[in-house]
Parts: C-alpha cells; structure tokens; sequence
C-alpha cells in the first residue's frame, strides 16, 4: 500500500511536467497526494538501496570445545558465518545494538555424556533468559536451544555467559551456535 502512495505522488509529478504547471502548482500537487497517504494512516519511508530497510542479523559458532568456566565467563562463538550490520565482534562473543529495536536471538549448546553446561543471554549485564544442557545420566551428545526476544536501545550489549560455574563443558567444532536478528 505504500508503494501505491508512492506511485500516486510519481504520477502527480509526470503529469506535471506534462501540463506546464508551475513549480508552485507542483508542489501543491504532491503536497495533496502526500496528505491523502497520510490519511490513510501510510509512513513516510525513505527509499535506500533499493526499498531494502537496514539488515542487522548475524550468525557464529564455536570452534573450540570449552572447559570449566568460570563464574559468569562470557562464551565467545568465534566463527562468523553472517554479520550483516557488523554489530556482532566474534573476538568478545558481544553483539552491540546499532539501532533501537526488537531484537531476536537463539543460542544452542552441545555437551557429552557425563557433562551439562547451563548459559544465560544477559543485556548489558543483566539476566535474560537460561540454557540448560544436561549430559548427566545420558550416553550421546545432547543439546539445547533457547530463545529471547530483547527490546534494546542504541548501543545496549548482548553476550551469552556461563551461568555460575555450570560451564563444565560446550563442544566445539561449529555445533554450539549463537545468533540474532533485528525484527
């Protein structure tokens, strides 16, 4: 629907040049379409490569198998498969907010038999959300996947951490996985 205003307000200005009217004529002309869009309740949107909105998603891995941990340790996933944005940095596993929004993150963790390894999401230090992956009393290689949708503001960190000093151990070789995506 908003395209349609678009179109209206180029044709306005097509017809324009058309008819010989003045600048001024113009002008009032465009200005007319653009209430009428706006009265049906359509944004202004600014056109940038292509009606493409600004993409800030991302996705990393972890190579290196991770041992006891300590207490709040961040977990650095620092394999980058995707940085559209470039908002996450894979050297400090933290993904800085470059705009103000919703923001989607997922992270999974493998462990092994005998082993759990229990992280958190936190923004800017503070808790979100827990995950839990237990290997006790289990043969194989169990994971778990958690998910938090974040309000941030402009320049507000995310990171995952090993919650208390559970972090007994995540397996490397790109199979715990962290990433996010602006809604």
């Amino acid at each position: 629907m908003t395209r349609i205003c678009y179109l209206l307000s180029s044709f306005a200005l097509l017809v324009a040049g058309t008819t010989h009217e003045t600048p001024q004529q113009v002008v009032t002309r465009y200005n007319n379409y653009k209430a009428i869009c706006n009265g049906m309740g359509f944004e202004n949107m600014r056109c940038k490569d292509g009606m493409q909105q600004d993409t800030i998603a991302f996705q990393s891995s972890l190579t290196k198998t991770l041992e006891n941990m300590k207490k709040q340790e961040t977990v650095i996933f620092d394999k980058v498969s995707l940085n559209e944005g470039s908002a996450y940095d894979y050297t400090s596993g933290i993904f800085t907010a470059p705009m103000d929004g919703i923001y989607s993150f997922t992270w999974s963790i493998v462990t092994k038999a005998g082993k759990y390894f229990v992280s958190e999401i936190v923004r800017n230090g503070q808790k979100v959300a827990y995950n839990y992956s237990d290997g006790r009393g289990h043969d194989g290689w169990p994971m778990s996947t958690s998910h938090a949708n974040i309000k941030m503001k402009k320049g507000d960190k995310v990171w995952i951490r090993a919650q208390a000093t559970w972090g007994q151990y995540a397996h490397g070789g790109d199979w715990c996985s962290f990433s996010g995506v602006k809604l």
